[in-house]
């Protein structure tokens, strides 16, 4: 049996899945707040998580690359991880977080009458977006 300590966590990719969850979110409960309809969450869903990918990869390989063109060594899988993978997630999932819901809330806020008010629904979409990016990246490191 192989001992699950010795697994090792890219950071980079941790990154990605963290900024790719939290788009997701993002996108999808500020579409869902918008105009309470399951085809724009859907699409907004499907827009956060290409959003995500491009904007993790970007940060992943902005804090973690090296000037050689190699990633950081991985670090052992575990709850003693668990402070290097919470900045990994949040590296990832502020950022993503942040453009996904303000571009989802301008956009579908912008045609949409009587709608809500703008800067609460990108709010609520921007906090569960990072919520979910850290939270997936904590579990990816215990699990």
């Amino acid at each position: 049996m192989v001992d699950p300590s010795s697994r090792g966590i890219q950071l980079v990719e941790l990154t990605i899945l963290a900024s790719m969850l939290a788009g997701a979110v993002a996108g999808s409960v500020t579409g869902w707040l918008a105009r309470r309809n399951i085809l724009l969450s859907i699409c907004t869903f499907m827009i956060g998580i290409m959003g995500g990918m491009l904007m993790g990869t970007g940060m992943g390989r902005l804090i973690y690359g090296r000037a050689d063109g190699y990633d950081l060594p991985p670090i052992k899988a575990g709850c003693s991880a668990l402070c290097s993978t919470s900045l990994a997630g949040l590296a990832g999932s502020i950022p993503t977080a942040l453009v996904i819901a303000v571009l989802v809330g301008f956009l579908t806020l912008r045609h949409f009458h009587p709608r809500p008010p703008r800067v609460r629904t990108c709010l609520i979409g921007f906090t569960a977006g990072v919520l979910m990016g850290v939270l997936g990246a904590m579990v990816m490191t215990v699990v």
